[in-house]
């Protein structure tokens, strides 16, 4: 547990140095500053539990490096140090955000215990945070829907890997549920009741990505007002998770690889380095291997990444698990209308390239275009236009010749394997060939 931060604020010297030497005999972590200029500066740059300002200073008072020191640090606990006490300045310090009021000359023992009390205080507040994001979170988990054999080996895996502190790579096709995956790995794990923290790399400009992750300090870049933290402090002794890994640029990359190695980063712009226990789980739909050869990925980082590595499969690999999903949907839905025995058969032998995504739209689009008690396949179609003025055919037999056509044509008209994937007969997909005059 590192030692709690106290900056000291006095242009008495010699005070401020016999304070610091007996607080840093106590175990605090203690850094003085004689200048209310610069200690706004030190401010900008470092974290600090309390801080301690003498309201009589030339240049910048102590109630004014009060109000801006809680803007760059909302958090601050500040005690006010003063030989000239008044009702008014204590009225007035306390206003603006203090945590309490003492008058010169001090009493070390009672510092010493408001200086506790205001850790305390601290700790209680990040604490009471930390549990209502935890609430929030918790309130988010989602359940691993399926029972085919590749998804009970997924779970198992899990399991298995939940509580290691090693980082985690996740791979799979666009729409599996990765995202799925590293949430059940979180709130299975020791670290549940700390944060989840999610993060698309792909989704946030490459300039600021680095910002997002390790945050950044005041006048880093334009826009940058006040200090920020990253989300790699967010998620302290929780689980970090960058979807989409594999988009992530070079130079960022070595950052990465450096925060896995040592726990240890630093914001952009800022001197100080910081250290944050996280689990990073990590995910990508691409082929890592070959963006090594392409030059577009860092070797070091992938086996860094893929100490664990956990693949989800995709739903036309998951057999009846398609239906178990659909059910699912459909409860979410808080629906009362059902899927018919066509539907059910429509998407055992679908294809789904979306995936599970492209399952929750069909239900919800289903739902949403049916007018009868029971979703119909051609419900998941209505309304597609083909052409500029004919509405394209809804019937069950023409989204069944479409299917085939594309698995005959994803396979290289490969009609064993076409077979396999359409879970048919390859004498009943010869006769359906015939039947819906499919050609090469």
């Amino acid at each position: 547990m590192r030692p709690f931060r106290v900056l000291l604020v006095d242009d008495e010297e010699k005070f401020i140095t016999l304070l610091q030497q007996r607080l840093t005999r106590k175990g605090y972590s203690v850094e003085v500053s004689n200048c209310s200029l610069k200690a706004l500066s030190i401010i900008e740059e470092t974290e600090f539990d309390v801080a301690l300002f003498d309201i009589m200073m030339s240049g910048m008072d102590g109630l004014e490096l009060l109000e801006k020191a809680k803007k760059v640090q909302p958090n601050l606990e500040i005690i006010m140090l003063t030989g000239y006490a008044t009702v008014d300045t204590a009225i007035e310090a306390m206003k603006k955000g203090a945590y309490d009021y003492l008058t010169k000359p001090i009493k070390p023992i009672e510092l010493e215990l408001i200086l506790q009390k205001a850790i305390d205080r601290k700790k209680l507040q990040e604490y009471s945070n930390n549990l209502i994001e935890t609430i929030q979170r918790t309130n988010r988990k989602r359940e691993i829907i399926g029972n085919s054999d590749v998804m009970i080996n997924l779970k198992y895996m899990i399991d298995r890997v939940s509580d290691s502190p090693l980082p985690v790579l996740i791979l799979g096709e666009s729409g599996t549920g990765k995202e799925l995956v590293a949430n059940a790995l979180h709130y299975s794990s020791c670290r549940a009741h700390h944060p989840f923290v999610p993060i698309n790399a792909s989704a946030i400009p490459n300039q600021l990505l680095e910002s997002e992750l390790f945050g950044h300090v005041k006048g880093a870049f334009t826009g940058a007002q006040v200090n920020k933290k990253g989300l790699v402090e967010l998620a302290n002794e929780g689980t970090l998770f960058l979807d989409e890994i594999g988009d992530m640029e070079a130079s960022l990359q070595v950052k990465l690889l450096r925060f896995l190695d040592t726990g240890e980063f630093r914001p952009v712009g800022g001197t100080v380095t910081k250290k944050t226990n996280v689990r990073v789980v990590a995910a990508t739909n691409i082929n890592l291997e070959q963006a090594i050869e392409e030059g577009r990925f860092r070797e070091d980082l992938y086996y860094r990444l893929s100490v664990v590595t956990l693949s989800v499969p995709p739903l036309r690999d998951r057999g009846r698990d398609a239906l178990l999903l659909a059910e699912h949907f459909l409860r979410q839905s808080n629906t009362k209308k059902k899927l018919s025995k066509e539907t059910e058969i429509f998407l055992l032998n679908y294809n789904f390239p979306g995936n599970v995504r492209e399952l929750a739209n069909l239900i919800e689009r289903g739902i949403l275009l049916s007018k009868e008690k029971e979703v119909m396949p051609q419900d998941f179609f209505a309304g597609e236009i083909c052409g500029k003025n004919n509405v394209k055919s809804l019937a069950l037999e023409d989204i069944e010749k479409e299917h085939i056509g594309q698995v005959l044509d994803k396979t290289g008209w490969n009609k064993t394997e076409a077979a396999k994937i359409l879970k048919i007969g390859l004498r009943t997909l010869y006769r359906k060939i015939e039947e819906y005059e499919l050609r090469q």
